[in-house]
């Protein structure tokens, strides 16, 4: 593999947007969002996308052949805060290593860890080129030191190829300290729930764990999550139509999924639109076994994560460890994570439909 980097700094980043490069449909324009959140808009001729390189290299929004995918959200552009929720719109978030969920009770950390704000100390976008062609990357490091305890550093890649509308990410973990590290992980996607959409994914349902919120009262919503809850518990399954009529994800709603792998050892979900086309998540299961679902359709907000590939499940540090949901690396190790997203067309939808049932069997 070829990649030219170019190594950005904040102060690249101004009110009127800059083209730091372009080679053919590959092009990356650095800007500044109102808010004063840097922004580093990316885009090929099938999608562009928008990657907040000092917020935790999230990806604020995404749009492919036309249509935004992201999320609704009450946030129309990102706040320059780190509390979570506060600034909760984007499309893509990482999540880890210490903890990847929130605190039960007894437990005190922060919402997904440490990643989803980090301040990357080093930031670059290029041009490469490898097997499959010419491709924009969008990447950096973030190293996260606590005396005594942790050292360690983690490097995404996001890569972009001439025209195709699914990404790839690439992702370094490097443990630096003289003693092992537990860490756990989960990417965050958060897709546009659109009405409905089937999900269609390599699982089974005696390997899905819905975990619906509990909610007293006698309000209409708590008593519809109520009655979905049990619903749901009975058959995982039922939750795969997006039906406002008749299911509830208000709040939200969790499902910790195994995946079953095909022969290259990857699980695969879609979310499949009315109209046939698709989103998309494809995730090596070695080191991400399992795929957290989440919804979040409360009006104000409309999100789906179709698959969160992850280490475990939805619950609390203290869970992961009990139950060995969590990657172990020696002194010095590596380990690289896989992940690939994006959008497919009813073609290609029918293609990837036909494997999850090869995958099944």
């Amino acid at each position: 593999m070829k990649l030219t980097k170019v190594f950005v700094k904040p102060w690249f980043f101004a009110d009127r947007p800059a083209l730091l490069l372009a080679d053919g449909s590959l092009k990356a324009t650095a800007f500044r969002y109102e808010t004063g959140v840097a922004g580093l808009k990316i885009e090929n001729e099938d999608c562009s996308m928008v990657v907040l390189p000092y917020m935790g290299q999230q990806i604020w929004e995404a749009t492919f052949h036309g249509k935004n995918l992201t999320q609704k959200s009450i946030f129309p552009i990102p706040q320059n805060t780190t509390k979570f929720g506060d600034n909760y719109g984007g499309l893509l978030l990482h999540c880890g290593l210490t903890n990847i969920n929130g605190a039960e009770e007894g437990e005190d950390y922060p919402l997904h860890g440490e990643l989803p704000f980090a301040n990357y100390q080093q930031v670059y976008t290029g041009i490469g080129e490898d097997e499959k062609g010419r491709f924009l990357a969008v990447g950096g490091t973030y190293t996260y030191r606590n005396s005594q305890e942790f050292y360690w550093s983690y490097s995404p890649q996001l890569r972009l190829y001439e025209g195709k509308s699914v990404l790839e990410m690439h992702i370094d973990i490097h443990n630096k300290r003289h003693a092992e590290l537990e860490y756990m992980f989960m990417c965050h996607m958060n897709w546009l729930g659109v009405e409905g959409s089937r999900i269609v994914y390599s699982a089974k349902p005696e390997d899905m764990m819905p975990d619906p919120p509990s909610m007293d009262g006698d309000s209409p919503r708590a008593v519809k999550m109520r009655e979905f809850a049990k619903k749901i518990k009975a058959d995982p399954t039922a939750a795969d139509i997006l039906d406002r009529e008749n299911t509830c994800c208000d709040p939200e709603l969790c499902i910790s999924v195994k995946y079953q792998a095909d022969d290259n050892g990857w699980g695969h979900a879609m979310q499949v639109f009315p109209e046939g086309d698709a989103c998309y998540v494809g995730f090596d299961t070695a080191k991400l076994p399992y795929a957290l679902r989440w919804y979040c359709r409360t009006g104000d907000e409309d999100g789906v994560g179709i698959a969160l590939p992850t280490t475990g499940t939805n619950r609390s540090t203290r869970y992961q460890k009990e139950h060995g949901l969590f990657n172990t690396m020696a002194p010095d190790e590596h380990h690289y994570l896989r992940f690939n997203f994006g959008y497919l067309k009813e073609e290609n939808v029918k293609r990837v439909e036909e494997h999850i049932k090869h995958i099944l069997g």
